[in-house]
């Protein structure tokens, strides 16, 4: 284990000490913070013009009732200010004012209107955009008029103002069951499979170009002249864990402090009541772990199969989709009735981890189920760290790009046995 640990201590510090190693670790949040910034602050601009659509505060209005259904005139505009309509008897000579620029905005309502339900709006604005909205007018006009006539009840009715409450029995008995708990059981795992997703988007890459750099740079069987294949392996393995969760570290934590400030300043709402449990805290960090664990020994089996970082990049492709798959079958975690297809994404190596994230936010996942998969994510794990080992003992040397499979099938040297 001393040469394990020293594989380990190696990679860790070399890492530590690169500048680039860092400025990558930074680099992910504040771009990652500054991309979720700019798109809230796009999405919500958007969706308040869009919303209020176009300012009718400093612009003219006409209307020509000829169904006789307006009983009011004003109307409030964007400035709080109250604005009332011109009022014209025909449709022409409305049409006409803004054709001569005399009027910005003319609403007509047909005489069949009570019937046909259409209001037609004339404009003639300096620029035409698609996104130009001159309905809020007109809307609040006929809104306040249908509430005149409406009682306060059948207008909740309505409009889906009404609250609904539901109260849920446990399928043991009858206690009523606690939603906090309920939501407690969705974030945990929410917040492992966000996690996750992290680790194998974000540093999927490192793990295949930590195994393929030796043979790259020729020195790889220098290294096997002090060390077995199985301590090295190991080493790698443990040392891109450890620097793959110090980089996420990096990246949550600034996270959680934003959180806990935005709470505290009242920018999030502090009624929602979560319990976590630490029973269930810590199986899926365990999850986590071993999930990332099964993660880096595939990256490490394509590492020790190819001989440059491109035929890696090639086969990563590959590991990444098989890993979330999951996603694209999303619907099928979603039910209550479990399909087989279901379960062999739940345990297929891959795809496991995802899947029962998947089937954890989705409250589908027993607790022995849980415990199934994380022994099926292990297993299936040290199998790959054996895997890499012995494709190591074979293709350590490796020149070529072309992966042969005759010489993976045959006997490593004696030397470099275990």
């Amino acid at each position: 284990m001393s040469k394990t640990w020293q594989v380990i201590r190696f990679e860790v510090m070399r890492s530590l000490k690169k500048p680039s190693f860092w400025l990558a670790a930074l680099l992910v949040p504040i771009l990652l913070g500054f991309y979720i910034f700019i798109a809230a602050m796009s999405g919500y601009s958007a969706g308040e013009s869009l919303e209020a659509g176009v300012d009718t505060s400093d612009m003219s209005l006409g209307v020509y009732d000829e169904a006789d259904y307006l009983a009011i005139k004003t109307i409030t505009n964007q400035k709080g200010e109250p604005q009332e309509l011109k009022n014209y008897t025909n449709k022409e000579s409305g049409i006409e004012d803004v054709q001569n620029k005399k009027l910005d905005v003319f609403y007509y309502l047909p005489a069949n209107f009570g019937k046909e339900h259409r209001v037609e709006i004339y404009v003639k604005p300096d620029t035409v955009s698609v996104l130009d909205d001159y309905t809020n007018p007109i809307r609040g006009l006929l809104s306040a008029t249908a509430l005149s006539e409406v009682s306060e009840i059948n207008y909740a009715v309505i409009t889906g103002n009404v609250n609904y409450q539901t109260t849920t029995y446990e399928a043991e008995n009858n206690n009523e069951v606690d939603q906090s708990k309920v939501l407690s059981q969705m974030v945990i795992p929410a917040i492992g499979l966000a996690l996750f997703y992290i680790l194998i988007v974000v540093l999927g890459n490192r793990l295949t170009a930590a195994m393929v750099e030796e043979k790259e740079n020729r020195i790889s069987e220098l290294i096997l002249t002090s060390i077995k294949p199985i301590n090295l392996i190991i080493g790698k393995i443990i040392s891109l864990m450890i620097l793959g969760i110090i980089q996420l570290l990096v990246l949550v934590i600034p996270l959680v402090i934003v959180y806990f400030v935005a709470l505290d300043r009242g920018l999030i709402p502090g009624n929602i009541h979560i319990t976590f449990d630490a029973i269930m805290i810590a199986e899926y960090v365990a999850l986590l772990f071993l999930s990332y664990f099964l993660f880096t020994s595939l990256c490490v089996v394509i590492g020790t199969m190819t001989s440059s970082a491109k035929d890696a990049n090639s086969f990563m492709s590959v590991i990444i989709i098989l890993t979330i798959l999951p996603i694209f079958f999303i619907s099928s975690f979603t039910g209550r009735d479990i399909q087989p297809f279901t379960y062999f994404l739940t345990y297929f190596p891959p795809s496991a981890p995802l899947a029962l994230m998947l089937r954890g936010v989705f409250n589908t996942l027993p607790t022995w189920e849980l415990l199934l998969g994380i022994a099926d994510i292990t297993i299936f794990g040290i199998l790959f760290c054996r895997l890499a080992t012995y494709i190591f003992c074979h293709n350590a040397i490796a020149s070529t790009s072309k992966i042969d499979f005759k010489k993976l099938l045959g006997s490593p040297r004696r030397t470099w046995k275990e």
